[in-house]
């Protein structure tokens, strides 16, 4: 899939790219100033007076622009730069859509000379964790408390949808913009429901009760990547917060002693083991790739997929022109406490490098992004919202998605494989392929996880994120 990391993200960690030691956190609290420059010419940005410029954007300086070609596309990201030239014309912008994030990318910041501004999306994505404790990312206070493009009395922050900020913190500093208001759910094809006269399902038992009828219809009931078992993180985490509440997920993330063992963690296994050990895959999900399970789902040959908000987008130059894209939350246990929780907020990171030669402009360029006028080229562009609030949405898709998230208090997003990409989010990926596929029992699973979460809490050379309450 176009906006997951691949099993095995490349490894992106000084001590073993830059052959130095592994600094910690560059996470100083920089309030309204950064840092530009590379080592030992570093230039200080600050929040000036002029509303229209107020990181003093050197007009006739270059800007180097790197975004992930995925399933949002790039045409977005052309059109935000359209932009950027109307306000310095002189300015020349440098552009690159690619799918190789890590690969195009490493190199640069190895040598110092990274690109401005990066969409850090994608299979070949730089490891978030790696990058905020090696000290490669700029702090992104100044852009969220500079002006709104829109109104000079509304700051960015506050211009922004509630709780979209958390996936880019890390304990407590902002280090990624994520662009793109994103929810993880289940998708099914609203048109081969209603002509088949079945029910969407809400509980999870009412999923499994409904599984035989689909298959006697000659559909399977479900269908993933296997390639990127990644897809059911998400889908399982969500099974566990619902039956025993959010906390259960911040703990996990948290890395607190026993928090896999807990009872919720372990009914959330025993389903997910269940669609396999039942028959409810289809045949062969365990080899495909996102583009042929969401193809298969396209030609109604599995009647669920989970999935993330830019799937109609990603699909719409495949999927048959009467396909009714539906999304649902993840049908939850018997005893759920918190049936509402949805894994959904900011996703698709925007990052700036803190040796980045245009700073300034690479803020602007963010602000810029972060304006109604450029939020709504993106939403008319993929149908999709972004994390401004106000963006009108006019695909049906788009909107129940957003009628999904309408209680903030049901959103949380897990952080576990952002905080700990080179270790616990390697494991879990195999690990839920092979618990879904019931070659591994639930209990093993939880074993699995717990010895690799006690593993890193104990490991004192990588650095730990919690959450700040």
């Amino acid at each position: 899939m176009t906006n997951t990391p691949a099993d095995k993200p490349p490894m992106f960690n000084r001590r073993n790219l830059f052959g130095a030691t592994a600094a910690g956190l560059a996470a100083s609290s920089l309030a309204a100033c950064a840092t530009s420059g590379s080592d030992g010419d570093t230039e200080e940005v600050t929040v000036g007076e002029d509303a229209e410029n107020p990181f003093g954007v050197d007009p006739k300086a270059p800007l180097d622009v790197v975004v992930f070609d995925g399933g949002f596309g790039n045409e977005y990201a052309l059109a935000h730069q359209e932009m950027y030239k109307r306000a310095f014309p002189d300015a020349e912008i440098t552009h690159l859509a690619t799918q190789s994030i890590g690969t195009t990318q490493t190199t640069r910041f190895a040598e110092g000379k990274p690109a401005d501004v990066i969409d850090n999306s994608g299979a070949d994505q730089l490891p978030m964790d790696s990058l905020v404790s090696d000290g490669e990312l700029a702090e992104l206070t100044p852009l969220l408390d500079a002006p709104s493009y829109d109104d000079p009395d509304v700051t960015v922050r506050d211009t922004l949808r509630k709780g979209v900020l958390e996936a880019g913190t890390f304990n407590g500093e902002v280090y990624a913009l994520n662009y793109v208001f994103n929810a993880w759910t289940i998708w099914y094809d609203a048109k081969l429901f209603r002509e088949q006269n079945w029910t969407p399902p809400t509980t999870w038992d009412e999923m499994i009760a409904l599984c035989p009828t689909i298959q006697a219809a000659g559909i399977a009931p479900w269908t993933y990547a296997g390639q990127h078992p990644v897809y059911l993180y998400d889908m399982f985490l969500m099974l566990a917060g619902r039956h025993g509440g959010v906390q259960v997920l911040k703990d996990i993330d948290d890395l607190k002693p026993g928090a896999w063992s807990h009872e919720s963690v372990l009914l959330a296994a025993e389903a997910m083991h269940s669609l396999g050990a039942s028959g409810f895959l289809l045949e062969g999900s365990a080899g495909i790739d996102h583009i042929q399970s969401q193809t298969a789902f396209n030609n109604n040959e599995a009647a669920f997929l989970p999935c993330g908000s830019w799937l109609p987008n990603e699909q719409r130059a495949i999927a048959p022109a009467d396909f009714e894209y539906a999304p649902m939350g993840v049908p939850y246990l018997e005893g759920s406490v918190q049936p509402g929780l949805i894994s959904a907020g900011g996703d698709e990171p925007f990052v700036v490098p803190k040796n980045a030669a245009n700073l300034a402009g690479a803020y602007e360029y963010l602000r810029i992004m972060l304006s109604q006028e450029g939020s709504q080229i993106f939403a008319d562009a993929v149908q999709a919202a972004t994390v401004v609030a106000g963006v009108e949405l006019d695909n049906p898709a788009a909107k129940m998605t957003d009628a999904l998230v309408s209680n903030p208090d049901d959103m949380f997003q897990p952080q576990l494989r952002y905080w700990y990409a080179e270790t616990i989010n390697l494991e879990i990926r195999p690990a839920l392929g092979q618990l879904i596929n019931a070659e591994t029992t639930p209990e093993e699973f939880i074993t699995r996880m717990q010895t690799v979460a006690d593993e890193t809490a104990a490991d004192d050379s990588i650095v730990k994120f919690t959450h700040d309450d």
